[in-house]
This record gives C-alpha cells, structure tokens and sequence, in this order.
C-alpha cells in the first residue's frame, strides 16, 4: 500500500514545485509594514493619530504620479504613489488566462469555463475585460459568493448552539442576502433592513425576514437556565456584532470596564444593549423552530425568526463587571459619546441605530465596510486588522485610499457592484503576481500592492471549483440547506441523543452538488472540510477568516469523497472527449487551472497515467474501490483501470497549490 502511492506522491510534490511562487499566500499573519516611510497619510504632517479611524471621513484628492499613463482609475493613482515613493515598480499585467480565472473567482467564487476562456484569450482587449467584468457581476453567483463571506460576519448557522443545538428554520434569511447583493440592493437600505427592517414604514415580508441577522446568535432550550443571565448574553452578543460588521471596533471588553484602549466606556456598552433589550424575543427559544416571534414566508411556507420591537421605551442597566445578578445604573439606548450623536428627531430604537451607522459624519461604517470588501478581493484589507479599527489594531497601508473609496462607495449611493467593478478594473489588481528581487528586499508581504494577490481559497471555494470543473454542479438556488458527503460520526459524537441533530442523515441526488453556500451549517459540528481550511464554527461574528496552513487541508483535498468524486467524473469526460493523452491533459488543466500546460507539466503527467495505469491493471480490486467513491453514476465506457489512473491524474492537478490559490 506504502508502494502504491508513492509514485504519485513523488509526482504530486515535483508537480507543485513548478507552480510554486515567491508570492506569499499568507497574507494575514503580516505584520503592518515597516520599511521606509512612504506613508500617503491623512494630515498635513504625514502622522496617523491613534484614533485615526475615527476621524472625519474626507475624500482625498489622487496624488500625482510620475507613470500616469499606468493607472486605470483613481484606486491605481493611490497605489502609485506609494510604489514609487519606495523605489518601486508595479508588475506587468497578468497573462489573460490567469487574470480572467482570478476575476472569475474573486466575483462568483466559480472557475471562468473553456468557452469563456477561449473568447478572452482571443480578445483580451480592455473592453473584452470590462464585458467580462460585467457579465459576472450579472450572475447569480456574484450574489452567493458575497453572502458566503457575510454569512460570517452575521453569525449565521442553521441550528441554535447553545445545550441540544437543534435545528432553526434560518435559510429565508440566507436566501435574502444572496438576493440583496444580487438584486443591487444599495448596502445601506440592505443595513437598515437588517438592523430594524420590522420598523420601517410599511415593512413587509422581506423586510421582516433580513431582521433574522439578529436573531442569528446563539440561542438555548435548556431547562434551569437563569433567564437573566441568557438575556445578558444575547445583548452583549448583539452590541459585539454590530460593532464587528459595521464600525470595526472590539467592544467587548467595556462589557466589564471601561476599554483601556479605545474610547469606549462601559456606560456606552450597556446604552448600545438597549437598542436590542426593547425586543419581545424569548430567551428560551432554541426548543423549536416556530418560537415566537416568527414569520411564516409566504412564497416557501416555511417559519423563519425574525425580531419585534416592543412598546415603551428602549433601556438597559450597566452591570457590574458584566455580571447579570449586578445590575446598576439605568441607561437609555444611546451611542458612544467619542461618536458623532443621534440626530434630534430620530427615534431611539434599532431604526434611528441604523439610521446613525449610514450619517455622513459617522466615520467608521464606510471605511469598515469597504476595507472588508477590498479583503474579498485582494486576500487582505487595506486595514488588515478588519475587525479592529482601534488604537492596537494595524494601521492602514493606504489611508488616504481607504478614505477616497469610503467616500466612492457612499456617494454611489451604497453601491456595492460598483465598488467590486472599480476595484477589479484597477491596474493593480490585474497586476501579475510576480515578486521581483527589489520588492522582496523592500515589501516581501506587498503591503505597497506591487504586485498582484494571490492568496489560498477557502474550503468552500475549493469544492465549488471541482464541483464546477467536473460538470457536477447543480447551480439551483435558495431553499433548504442540504447535507452532502461528510466524514462518519462528526455530528453523533458530540450531540445529546434529545438533540434533532443528534444523526448526520446525508442527502442524495442533486442535493450533494449545490454550491457550498447551501451546505448545512451546525455549530457544534460546523462542515469539517469548510472547519479543516478556517471556516469559523460561527457562533460569534467574523469580520475576515484567519488562514493557516495544516496537512488536514492536504488529507481533505486529497480523499474527501466529494473532492475525488469529481475528479473521478472530470477525467470520464476528458476520456470521452478526447482520445489523445496530451489532449486530455489539456482539456483537465483548462478547467481546473484556467491554462494549457507546458511540455515538461505534460510529460511528468503523462508517466503518472501511464504508471498508475499499469498499476490499476494489476489490481482490479483497487480500481474498482477508487472508482466507488460518490454517488454519481460510473461512466462504464471506459476501463476501470484507465478511468481510475485518470482520476488520480486529475486529482494530482486540483490538488497543486496553482489550484488552491486565487
């Protein structure tokens, strides 16, 4: 057995040595850049106060640049300046292939298809890219690739967390948020929505549905509870939450005190928790899925949470060191002092909170907001701290470009495409990602955007390109999430046999190839592929996820069912459709790594089919063992020893790290 997968472990690691780059993929464990002082700062004398990120929010004007003729759009000016500042240069542009297969993932989190490619490559003409740009940000898989990443920050699981974690009713709210990026909802109406869509004038179903980000938290059924306490809990997680999606700080710690840090007392802590105390949700509501208060979506017939408001007026009491059974002063919803005030006429509820996050003096929700969005894109914020714009947290690498956008993205009117169109159509972001020996010595982690990202996707990303690639994806959307393929006795383990979660019951059919999105979530045992590559268990709010490197995500990429699934049904068709060996390895590498390959790639690849061909046809047994793995039907066409070489073949590409990267 030793034997047997050596060939193809000698050939996987000399294969992944030819993709290997000098880029560093690992972007968020750098450490805020140090080099020579080429700041574009915020004040005249080149200084970030401590409190930068609560400054008033301006809109700078582009520097001058000496290679003007470089920049595509203001965001490049930027960029420029500091690259030039440090004795730099900026990269070339990427090569077509490359470039359109990293836009096509950072827009939809889906690999661009041959037909795409073939068009782009023949045309790779700024207008060909802008068409390209277009069309996928028309898809609906724009809308899902967004939600995925803000199904993070609003906490959001399909089971309630706390003692049995039975199962919720929480996918309407999911399916809201894919519809509201897709729909071009503006980012602040998508706010209100969700802070107090059941206080808006004439709120109707989807307006109630979006209030189910509240109720996204953690939640308990278990008997004996202190009911104060939980309650405490609940506000102290909705304050947290609201401070991570929208104003970039970590509050938590004026839970007890006063933040020792930043300007946050422990009065304003409990006037934030307030604003969500003033609701009729029950604190024990994690016993069934219609615990009121409920709506029932009309066009699904399916119960989902929502938030109520009730009458009187909205308070909380300060608790000593954050202990529920110490209640203390009585304060009214209010906002921290440090910030701009409620408006006079505004009401003091959960409306006139969201209404107060989109004010033009609000310094913090645009800058938090659009650096999140740069992340999606480039691996890494412009504050790469995106969770805390606070005194400890980093220091932008661009200020004065953080700020410009900030100000771009509210005077579009919220308009969430067109910052993701402006910060795609940028010269820096289509740069190649080729580290030259200056940068190396100068700006090894490219804080200074010298040249292009490159970063390692994340689990769900991985699944969804082989899904894509292999032809099995079922691109259906909303709906029920569903439980494809996973590893035997995650969920039984650790679950009280009371628990309606206590059984992993996996689905069949078309339900095992969704998109990842729709993968059920439980919070005890969150989908271990997504855990093995830092997907959060997401029972508290999470603003960008960590990325570390183990050889579990080797072990997942390498044998989980799915992933070998789909290698399996890829090399069937690359067989069917081609009955030439170098033909085949191209029509593989053009799904998976978006380019043909070159003639050493092809001749090491070649002698691994061949091999394990050979090997195959000395044991059948093994074949048909590989060749068993999934649920879709086996292509009986081909020999299995001849399907089953091919599957490892294709399992080698998707596995090399120009594979997992975008």
């Amino acid at each position: 057995m030793a034997r047997r997968w050596c060939t193809r472990a000698r050939a996987l690691l000399f294969i992944i040595s030819l993709w290997s780059s000098a880029c560093s993929s690992e972007l968020n464990d750098i450490e805020p850049y140090r080099g020579p002082d080429v700041r574009l700062a915020l004040s005249p004398d080149e200084t970030l106060p401590p409190d930068w990120s609560l400054t008033r929010l301006y809109r700078p004007r582009p520097p001058d640049v000496a290679r003007a003729g470089w920049a595509r759009n203001p965001i490049d000016q930027f960029v420029l300046h500091r690259i030039e500042g440090a004795g730099l240069e900026p990269a070339a542009e990427e090569a077509p292939a490359r470039l359109l297969r990293r836009l096509s993932l950072a827009l939809t989190g889906l690999p661009p298809t041959p037909k795409e490619l073939a068009q782009f490559t023949a045309d790779p003409s700024d207008a060909a890219y802008e068409r390209a740009v277009d069309r996928l940000l028309g898809q609906q898989a724009f809308g899902e690739e967004r939600a995925r990443h803000w199904l993070d920050v609003a906490r959001y699981a399909d089971t309630h967390g706390y003692h049995y974690d039975n199962y919720r009713s929480a996918w309407p709210y999911r399916d809201y948020v894919i519809h509201a990026f897709n729909s071009g909802k503006g980012f602040d109406q998508f706010t209100l929505e969700q802070l107090a869509g059941d206080l808006l004038p004439h709120a109707g179903e989807e307006q109630k549905i979006a209030t189910g980000f509240i109720r996204a938290a953690l939640s308990t059924n278990e008997a004996g509870i202190v009911e104060d306490e939980y309650a405490a809990i609940y506000a102290k997680d909705r304050v947290d939450t609201l401070a991570t999606a929208w104003l970039g700080l970590t509050v938590g710690c004026a839970s007890c005190h006063d933040h020792v840090y930043d300007p946050i007392t422990q009065k304003d802590f409990y006037a934030l928790t307030a604003f969500f105390r003033n609701t009729t949700e029950p604190v024990l509501d994690g016993n069934r899925p219609d615990a009121p208060p409920t709506i029932m979506v009309s066009k699904t017939n399916a119960t989902t949470l929502v938030v109520q408001e009730r009458r009187g007026k909205a308070e909380a009491r300060v608790l000593e060191r954050g202990r529920y059974d110490a209640p203390g002063e009585r304060v009214s919803a209010a906002v921290p002092a440090r910030l701009p005030q409620l408006a006079d006429g505004e009401p003091r509820n959960r409306l006139g909170l969201a209404r107060w996050l989109l004010r033009a003096d609000n310094p913090l929700m645009a800058r938090v907001v659009v650096n999140r969005f740069w992340s999606e894109v480039f691996g890494v914020g412009l504050v790469r701290t995106a969770n805390d714009f606070g005194r400890i947290g980093a220091k932008p690498s661009h200020p004065a470009l953080l700020d410009w956008l900030a100000v771009e993205f509210r005077e579009s009117g919220w308009d969430v495409k067109h910052l993701f169109r402006l910060m795609v159509s940028s010269a820096t972001y289509r740069q190649a990602c080729q580290l030259s020996e200056a940068q190396q010595n100068i700006d090894p982690e490219n804080r200074l955007l010298a040249h292009g990202p490159r970063f390692r996707m994340d689990g769900e990303t991985l699944r969804d390109l082989a899904l894509a690639a292999s032809g099995l994806l079922v691109q259906s959307m909303g709906g029920p999430s569903v439980k494809p393929y996973q590893p035997p006795n995650v969920w039984e383990a650790g679950s009280p046999l009371e628990s309606n979660t206590a059984v992993y019951e996996q689905d069949h059919g078309d339900a095992l190839y969704r998109r990842s999105v729709y993968t059920f979530w439980k919070r005890t045992a969150p989908p271990p592929a997504f855990e093995a590559f830092d997907a959060p268990a997401r029972d508290q709010s999470i603003a960008v996820r960590e990325r570390t490197n183990t050889p579990l995500q080797a072990l997942v990429t390498m044998n989980d069912v799915q992933l070998v699934e789909t290698a399996r049904v890829l090399a069937s068709h690359a067989l069917a459709a081609e009955p030439k060996l170098e033909a085949r390895l191209d029509y593989i590498s053009r799904r998976v790594l978006a380019r043909p390959l070159t003639a050493a790639e092809i001749d090491i690849l070649s002698q691994l089919a061949q091999g394990e061909q050979a090997r195959f046809a000395a044991d059948p047994d093994a074949a048909q063992a590989l060749l068993g793995v999934g649920e879709s039907a086996v292509d009986a066409s081909h020999t299995p020893n001849e399907l089953a070489a091919w599957t490892l073949v294709t399992n080698t590409l998707l596995n090399l790290d120009e594979a997992l990267t975008q």
